[in-house]
């Protein structure tokens, strides 16, 4: 959604909105679905992925750091913190998912 209407993120979020706001959020956006993509292809994937499961919760709780920055300094309203803690526990579940595979593999 970032990256096909930047705009309304934006605005969720309560930051400014102008021409290069937008460009720039979703520039980001088109990154985060990018990890996201490299992570379910990991997944379903056969062959072990975990440096991709790796970089993915590190671009999870990355996120989260930046959005509650953004709060700190209040460049995003407060409501934004649902956003900051929805990536913060994905990149919690990535790494506690690596976790399963190493006792899985170590079993």
């Amino acid at each position: 959604m970032q990256v096909i209407v930047p705009a309304v993120v934006l605005n969720f979020v309560g930051a400014a909105i102008d021409t290069t706001t937008e460009q720039l959020f979703a520039t980001i956006g088109m990154f985060m679905f990018l990890f996201g993509a490299m992570m379910i292809h990991a997944l379903y994937n056969e062959n072990d992925n975990r440096v991709a499961i790796i970089w993915s919760g590190l671009q999870k709780l990355g996120a989260s750091v930046a959005v509650f920055i953004g709060i700190i300094k209040h460049v995003f309203i407060p409501l934004a913190a649902v956003v900051a803690v929805f990536d913060l526990l994905s990149g919690l579940l990535f790494f506690y998912y690596l976790k399963t595979l190493k006792d899985y593999a170590v079993s």
